[in-house]
């Protein structure tokens, strides 16, 4: 292949000069000349190929770390489920606390008011029981004086 490559340069180089002293090409000099284009288009594909490739090859990496950076971040979404799913348990179990509180309160605030009626009661009863005593005494005190005057 390289011997053919510099068969070619040394007839494009003849051609070359005939056309640099104005001479007539012939058939097969327009064929060199052809040749020598199509050659020197190929080594243009392929480097324009290579640049692609090169392009292709930066372009995949960048895909490559962008997709390892989506992955991280759809592992870091999932913890932050998994921490917001365990605040949320914590906060119903809360929630059943407080429940839970309130409802005693208020069973201990029922209780309250009742110890409260009852003792509102018992203190009528002592009221009512002083004053029957005192009026017992006030009794015995006035039987004493009549036993005592007779």
């Amino acid at each position: 292949m390289e011997y053919l490559s510099l068969a070619l340069d040394k007839a494009l180089e003849v051609v070359m000069k005939k056309l640099e002293k104005g001479e007539k090409l012939k058939p097969e000099d327009l064929a060199v000349l052809t040749i020598a284009v199509v050659r020197d288009l190929n080594k243009r594909i392929d480097e324009t190929n290579r640049r692609i490739d090169n392009l292709a090859d930066s372009l995949n990496k960048r895909i490559d770390e962008t997709n390892k950076r989506i992955d991280g971040v759809y592992q870091q979404i999932g913890e932050v489920q998994k921490t917001i799913g365990e605040v949320q348990r914590t906060i119903a179990d809360m929630q059943r606390t407080i429940a839970d509180m309130q409802r005693t309160i208020a069973e201990t605030q029922r209780t309250v008011a009742e110890m409260q009626k009852t003792m509102l009661d018992v203190h009528k009863l002592i009221a009512d029981m002083y004053r029957e005593v005192t009026l017992l005494r006030s009794d015995v005190a006035e039987i004493k004086t009549r036993l005592a005057s007779r």
